[in-house]
């Protein structure tokens, strides 16, 4: 017995031929699962048939042809279309090949010709199955990788990269600076397990991470409890303290809400400096998206220097913001490594006299 070499669907007009074929398809080796007259027939009963190839004539039965049949099973099946026709003119040839028919085979027909032309189509069928669903893996893994590139990267510094091959160092005049962290970290954290500490990280994180989505800012990186934030780069943006400042101010209010059901209890501290910074790529393997310059340094001794609930600036910062914030002044403080540095401390947005004194869970830093 000959093994089923795969299931037909024969839609011929002319019953003799239609006999004709299903008797030398199954000689063969092929299993014709259904015989029908017209495309219409065809697309009826074609979701509940088990097929792997139609064999079918250009002119059918009906008021739909071959051409405009096999257009729909394009659109809507991932069959191979074989056409069988005695017609010859090469306007209707033409408008054939436009549905990608994976063989002609002229009537009438010899046996040798509908095997090889079938075999043929079976096997160009194979290929372009596989080669679909390579493309398609190989669609996806891009998006898994766009998507791993713009998880590390900003958007402009990916789409600079897809575009020239490379990401240029660049400087920023005017960009702010934040650093966040938590009072007395280490020490709160000294009973905890390595599984419970990177629990409550990540859940804080993640909600910086919402936060700073809000204001158009960009998260550079997290080194331990410090969460660092960088406003005006890569995308220049000219009220980029006043964003920092409100992105700082929503951070602290999320972590005093969530310390109310929490079983630990965290004490923000914010550092914020303004001014220009290098930003650009770090590494050839592990790389990130990174950026130096003093006003980096200052704003990490800004957090540094804060009280636990507070949102600490520095001079260049209160200059750009004075007008839309209430600021207490700390006077020249020093900051370790870059001398005496005038400091300010955020009380609320102006006409909201709120004192930091007032702040819940305010310590004094020994």
């Amino acid at each position: 017995m000959i093994n089923n070499k795969g299931n037909i669907i024969v839609v011929e007009d002319e019953n003799i031929i239609s006999i004709d074929l299903k008797r030398t398809l199954n000689k063969l080796g092929y299993n014709v699962t259904l015989t029908v007259s017209s495309g219409e027939e065809l697309l009826e009963k074609l979701p509940d048939v088990d097929v792997d190839l139609i064999l079918m004539d250009i002119l059918l039965a009906g008021k739909m042809n071959g051409i405009e049949a096999a257009k729909i099973i394009k659109e809507r099946f991932n069959l191979p279309v074989v056409y069988l026709t005695a017609l010859t003119d090469e306007e209707i040839l033409q408008k054939a090949m436009v549905t990608e028919p994976f063989g002609y085979l002229l009537k009438p027909f010899e046996e040798k010709s509908l095997n090889s032309t079938l075999e043929m189509a079976f096997y160009k069928h194979n290929v372009e199955t596989k080669v679909k669903q390579k493309t398609k893996e190989l669609e996806e893994e891009k998006k898994k990788t766009d998507q791993l590139l713009h998880n590390i990267l900003p958007a402009q510094i990916v789409n600079e990269w897809k575009q020239k091959g490379e990401i240029r160092p660049r400087n920023y005049n005017e960009v702010s600076i934040l650093f966040t962290g938590f009072y007395n970290f280490a020490k709160q954290t000294a009973e905890l397990t390595p599984e419970e500490i990177l629990n409550e990280l990540n859940e804080m994180f993640s909600g910086f991470d919402d936060i700073i989505a809000k204001y158009g800012l960009e998260k550079l990186k997290t080194m331990g409890d410090n969460y660092m934030i960088g406003s005006g780069i890569p995308d220049e943006l000219p009220d980029h303290a006043v964003r920092t400042i409100n992105a700082a101010i929503e951070m602290r209010d999320y972590i005093n809400k969530r310390n109310k059901n929490s079983k630990y209890k965290w004490k923000f501290m914010a550092g914020i400096n303004s001014g220009g910074v290098v930003a650009g790529i770090v590494g050839s393997n592990k790389f990130t998206y990174d950026v130096w310059g003093d006003t980096v340094n200052i704003a990490s001794r800004m957090c540094s220097c804060c009280e636990p609930n507070a949102i600490n600036i520095s001079g260049p910062t209160y200059h750009l913001i004075k007008d839309y914030f209430e600021c207490e002044y700390r006077g020249r403080l020093n900051a370790k490594g870059k001398g005496e540095i005038d400091m300010y401390y955020i009380n609320g947005e102006k006409d909201n006299n709120v004192s930091i004194s007032d702040l819940d869970d305010i310590e004094t830093v020994s």
